[in-house]
């Protein structure tokens, strides 16, 4: 299919758009709130408030991030490493297909070692 355009007019008009297309591709993709994440796909073994502990009370699958002496014996690269790979047999899904490796990081420093027994890890409030 040929255009009416000359090639020259397409040229220029694709020139004209360049800068646009610079700014775009300099913007920041949107940053992922990890904490809705969070209440999303870990509260059914970790929950709500990361201490494994379900509503009823009752001791879930996951690890305690609220307890300090169990979370001492994790350096923030293994938590890391555990979001990113999973464990073994599926007790715990790969997150690396849908976290960065940033966002994984940021997992481990603001919301896991952040966990505090009784206080939910709820989403974000929305920027006003």
């Amino acid at each position: 299919m040929t255009s009416s355009i000359p090639k020259h007019s397409r040229t220029i008009m694709l020139l004209a758009c360049l800068p646009a297309l610079a700014v775009l591709a300099r913007e920041e993709p949107a940053k992922k709130d990890l904490r809705a994440f969070f209440a999303i796909n870990c509260i059914v073994c970790h929950g709500a408030d990361g201490s494994a502990r379900g509503a009823d009370g009752s001791r879930l699958k996951g690890q305690d991030f609220t307890n300090p002496k169990d979370m001492k014996g994790f350096t923030d690269a293994e938590l890391a490493k555990t979001i990113r790979k999973g464990k073994a047999f599926g007790r715990m899904p790969s997150f690396k297909d849908r976290l960065s490796e940033a966002e994984i990081m940021e997992m481990v420093l603001q919301v896991v070692r952040k966990a505090e027994k009784g206080k939910t890890i709820a989403p974000e409030e929305p920027v006003k």
